[in-house]
């Protein structure tokens, strides 16, 4: 378990950087404080094209980075925001993207439809989508081997999209998954009152839960959590864990001492990283894991 290194003395920056993040992330409920975190970084090392459509409605489109001045790696990064499946907005996320492209990484980051306009399956159905159009012929990494990551639902998604094939096939995807990269995903989806209307649709509780998929054909899998996290405790990625390690997949967990749900996506931002080592562990990983299937 990793505990926080080098981060300032003071309890007041702390709390405020914490407050930010948290309301930076809020901003996909409908305000913008996201702007106050994302406007603090440079923008000289990525160029972006924003908007692109992978369907026709107004929510599925992606946002598409590539670094520039520097040569590309050849996975693609496609990651998935969470909001418990209610609220999101791409933008937020570009603290994200800062992150991974300043690796060499392009990166994309869809919108998908939510509930309660959409339940179970279809934001699944619109994330494999946008990944079937990125990789495709005509899009922008055509032919790249694909690195999910996700956060929270967004992890929990991404997850869905690497255990269960028949969303890669309704979707036409035939891109190989280089690796996948979960922080905070609820892998053991509970049926909450809350958790339960967004699945309406579903017959047999196990079709949504990735440790009960077929975990057989995962790549080499990164889980980050921290141990304060209340909104979707520890024990996910733990049984996540446990079940990639018992089908034979490279898999690596990391629980952070004393960091909660927010957190841990928060300190990918450049500003934030003294939070956790969220940022470390993910470039690690991708450095020593993104080669693709052979």
């Amino acid at each position: 378990m990793h505990s926080r290194a080098g981060a300032p003395s003071s309890i007041s920056v702390r709390l405020a950087a914490r407050v930010l993040m948290a309301l930076a992330l809020a901003g996909a409920a409908g305000c913008q404080p996201a702007s106050l975190v994302n406007a603090l970084l440079d923008d000289a090392h990525f160029r972006v094209e924003r908007d692109l459509a992978y369907g026709k409605d107004a929510r599925q489109r992606l946002d598409f980075y590539r670094p520039a001045g520097q040569a590309q790696r050849q996975p693609v990064v496609l990651f998935v925001y969470g909001g418990n499946w209610r609220k999101g907005d791409k933008a937020t996320y570009l603290f994200v993207a800062h992150a991974l492209t300043a690796l060499g990484y392009r990166v994309a980051i869809p919108d998908y439809r939510l509930y309660p306009s959409v339940t179970w399956p279809v934001f699944v159905d619109d994330v494999a989508r946008a990944l079937d159009w990125l990789t495709g012929p005509e899009g922008p990494a055509a032919g790249a081997p694909v690195i999910l990551m996700g956060h929270s639902a967004g992890a929990h998604t991404a997850a869905l999209l690497a255990t269960d094939p028949g969303y890669f096939e309704r979707a036409g995807v035939d891109a190989p998954l280089a690796a996948f990269v979960g922080l905070a995903g609820p892998y053991e989806l509970p049926f909450t009152d809350n958790v339960r209307p967004v699945f309406a649709s579903l017959d047999e509780p196990a079709a949504v839960q990735p440790v009960a998929l077929d975990v057989a054909h995962m790549p080499p899998t990164l889980l980050l959590h921290g141990s304060d996290d209340t909104r979707v405790v520890p024990r996910h990625s733990r049984r996540f864990r446990d079940a990639l390690a018992s089908a034979g997949i490279p898999v690596r967990l990391e629980v952070y001492e004393g960091i909660g749900h927010v957190e841990l996506v928060a300190a990918l931002a450049a500003n934030l990283r003294w939070l956790a080592p969220t940022y470390d562990d993910v470039a690690r990983f991708l450095r020593d894991g993104d080669s693709p299937p052979q």
